[in-house]
């Protein structure tokens, strides 16, 4: 983007902007003091656009792989930036009064210009928001999911529950780099959500890691590979057993079950299928017998079932503070809570088995169009 503030139309629009036009009683104070690319630029220069990384984070230790860190904008600081942008060019004391005189309806022009420079950079219509800018927060994010899933989405709320009222303005989301994630909200939040993109669903397992972020298997589970198990049949199939809804164990099962995921002796990193779906098959049946009525399993694990077992649906991590601040540094300061968004997708088809008469109607129709070879 063009840089205006070394330029000769940056000095000259800040000079047109005279005291008497903003005393004046014909002056609409709905419109912005300054051009719109001035305006523009000001406003991204108060969500941080081209400030030096190092200005945001000065030492790597703040920011160690693996980590988030939320924080306050204090907008002071934001402020004393616009000034300095704004005092390009100004030399005497007459110029610097008249900064003086207009700075306060500069800033109530950028409070509305900050909100909509997201949605303008999206090409959607801003929706405008007229009034004094809400405290200013958000968060770094440093992780793999930032390089592994460009796709992310970021939602906050105030209000102690995740709904579209109570949703809070997005101001910005940048990658600052390969691993990198920087949000900034419109105001203070009580919870945020970081997501996988909604094209997620895949087959997954779960993977242990240690403090390097190297798998690590246990005893219990050599490979370092889990799998939650699901529901198979009824209303409940293809939730994941011991899953509550409003806080109510579904089936009356309040105890997450999981399988150890069996691998190749030649390559660790490729599932052995077969010894999985015998393992899966051995755990649902030893929750039948833990669980008695409360869980439906017939004794077999058909490919369309072990299909079900392998789905995982987008992954959302979820920070839940209620506006809690650390005791220390004064940070807002959140629970962790971390869930598959779309677990409560219920799958009641595709994981019955085919009754002999709909093997014969499919056979029929596979083949009813097929010409022998040699024929016409």
């Amino acid at each position: 983007m063009k840089s205006w503030n070394n330029s000769d139309v940056f000095i000259k629009n800040l000079n047109t902007l005279s005291i008497e036009d903003y005393s004046s009683s014909v002056y609409d104070k709905t419109e912005a003091p300054l051009p719109e690319h001035l305006s523009d630029w000001l406003g991204r220069l108060r969500l941080l656009y081209g400030l030096p990384f190092d200005y945001l984070i000065p030492d790597e230790r703040l920011l160690p792989n693996e980590s988030i860190r939320f924080f306050y904008i204090d907008r002071n600081w934001t402020d004393r930036m616009v000034d300095g942008a704004l005092s390009v060019g100004k030399t005497t004391s007459r110029e610097f009064a008249h900064h003086h005189a207009v700075f306060n309806t500069v800033r109530r022009a950028l409070d509305d210009e900050e909100r909509i420079i997201r949605q303008r950079l999206k090409s959607n219509t801003p929706t405008q928001l007229k009034g004094n800018a809400a405290d200013m927060t958000g968060f770094l994010f440093r992780s793999q999911a930032v390089s592994g899933w460009t796709g992310l989405e970021v939602k906050a709320y105030r209000g102690g529950k995740a709904t579209p009222n109570n949703a809070l303005r997005l101001l910005r989301m940048d990658r600052l780099g390969p691993d990198i994630l920087l949000c900034l909200f419109d105001g203070i939040p009580d919870i945020v959500d970081i997501e996988e993109p909604r094209e997620g669903i895949q087959f997954g397992v779960d993977i242990n890691l240690d403090n390097n972020s190297n798998i690590q298997g246990t005893e219990e589970n050599p490979s370092g590979f889990s799998l939650k198990l699901r529901h198979m049949e009824g209303n409940s199939a293809g939730y994941e057993v011991g899953w509550k809804v409003d806080d109510v164990p579904i089936d009356g099962i309040s105890q997450p079950y999981t399988v150890s995921v069996p691998v190749r002796e030649a390559n660790p990193q490729v599932l052995h299928i077969d010894a999985l779906r015998d393992a899966i098959e051995e755990s649902l049946g030893q929750i039948k017998t833990a669980e008695g009525s409360n869980f439906s399993f017939d004794g077999t694990v058909s490919a369309a079932e072990l299909s079900v077992q392998m789905l995982q649906f987008p992954y959302q991590q979820r920070f839940e503070g209620a506006g809690k601040q650390a005791p220390l540094d004064n940070m807002p300061e959140f629970d962790l809570v971390s869930h598959y968004k779309g677990s409560t997708i219920s799958i009641t088809t595709a994981i019955k088995k085919l009754d002999a008469k709909e093997i014969t109607l499919l056979t029929e129709e596979a083949f009813s169009n097929v010409t022998p070879r040699g024929g016409q």
